[in-house]
C-alpha cells in the first residue's frame, strides 16, 4: 500500500514530509488507513520514497555509465590516469633537458 501511495501521490523524487502527511491524511479520510497509524504510515511512506529515489538514482547512473562506455568517452578515472602519465613524461623530458644542458 505504501508503494502504491508513493506512485499514486507525487512520486518518490518529490516526496516531502508535508506531502507525505497530506497523502496519508487523504488515505485516512478515505478509510484506507487508521488515524492511529498516521505517524507510522507517514514514516513508512517517507522511507519508501527515499528507497525509490535511491533506486532511481542508481538506475540513472548505470544508464549514464553505459552510454559513456558505448560512446567511447573517457571516464574521470581515465583522464586522471592520462594526467599522471603526462606528468611522468614531462618529468622525464625535463630531466633529459637538464642533462643535455649541463
Amino acid at each position: 500500500m505504501i508503494r502504491k501511495a508513493v506512485f499514486m501521490g507525487l512520486g518518490a523524487i518529490s516526496m516531502t514530509k508535508d506531502k507525505a502527511e497530506e497523502l496519508v491524511d487523504d488515505l485516512i479520510k478515505r478509510g484506507e488507513v487508521a488515524s492511529a497509524e498516521r505517524f507510522k504510515t507517514v514514516d513508512k511512506l517517507l522511507k519508501e520514497a527515499d528507497k525509490q529515489e535511491k533506486e532511481f538514482q542508481h538506475k540513472v547512473s548505470a544508464a549514464v555509465q553505459k552510454v559513456i562506455v558505448e560512446m567511447g568517452l573517457p571516464t574521470r578515472k581515465d583522464l586522471e590516469e592520462i594526467g599522471k602519465t603526462l606528468k611522468k613524461i614531462e618529468a622525464k623530458i625535463s630531466s633529459t633537458e637538464k642533462k643535455d644542458a649541463g
